[in-house]
């Protein structure tokens, strides 16, 4: 343990955005607490300046999780710095195929998971002038009929960091990040993937690491910067 670094607990992060965010808070000093639902992948090593601690737990079992996370980290660090809800699922669904079941799904993960973590951990947050940041989605504005629930639950993210923003102020920012593609699914098709670069104005992707240096920012510098939503999609939702 190091005592004097700062804190991070980032949900969801053993792959992809939320394994980079790790990476790159770890690297930058933050002792990082991550959680994975997969038990293989919490076999993580230290890396950087901070440590990186895995945690097997599935955050949708509220409250239980909320409580056990902040148990382990007032028992362990007794601080938190840093906030980042990334855990996320990505299932699709039209209205004629959405039920109820993804739905629910969907809300419990990017709303009501961040709404009860954030309220467990709001007292350490303010004590630390802490900050809480929401991993959105790039086309939050304009949603995918093939990803009804989905989109829906993630344009209720962006909304509910405005309200966290003014709730925890003036102690605590809470921002959001809204990535576009950074990484391609498996098995995406290459004619989609063309058609997609082809309407973004840097004429590529951009890789979770983008992402993870946006988090940083936002942990360590961003300190006058509340209640927005930033857009890590290389301009594609300006078109």
């Amino acid at each position: 343990m190091h005592l004097n670094n700062r804190v991070a607990l980032v949900t969801g992060g053993s792959k992809r955005i939320g394994r980079a965010i790790v990476q790159e808070l770890a690297d930058s000093g933050f002792d990082v607490l991550y959680t994975t639902r997969d038990q293989r992948a919490a076999d993580a090593p230290a890396s950087g300046k901070g440590r990186i601690v895995p945690i097997t737990l599935d955050v949708t079992a509220l409250p239980q999780s909320a409580d056990a996370l902040l148990e382990t980290v007032q028992q362990s660090f007794g601080r938190l710095d840093v906030l980042v809800h990334n855990a996320s699922i990505y299932d699709d669904g039209r209205l004629s195929h959405t039920s109820l079941r993804l739905i629910r799904r969907v809300n419990r993960v990017h709303i009501e998971v961040p709404i009860v973590l954030t309220k467990a951990f709001a007292q350490l947050l303010r004590a630390s002038k802490g900050h809480v940041i929401n991993m959105i989605d790039a086309g939050i504005d304009r949603p995918m009929p093939a990803y009804l629930a989905y989109s829906a639950s993630k344009a209720a993210l962006a909304n509910l960091t405005i309200s966290m923003a003014r709730e925890l102020a003036p102690e605590v920012t809470v921002n959001g990040v809204a990535p576009g593609v950074l990484e391609w699914p498996p098995g995406f098709p290459e004619h989609d993937k063309d058609a997609y670069v082809a309407r973004t104005p840097l004429a590529r992707t951009g890789t979770p690491a983008d992402a993870a240096r946006l988090v940083r920012y936002l942990a360590t510098e961003g300190s006058y910067i509340t209640g927005q939503i930033i857009r890590v999609d290389g301009g594609r939702s300006i078109i």
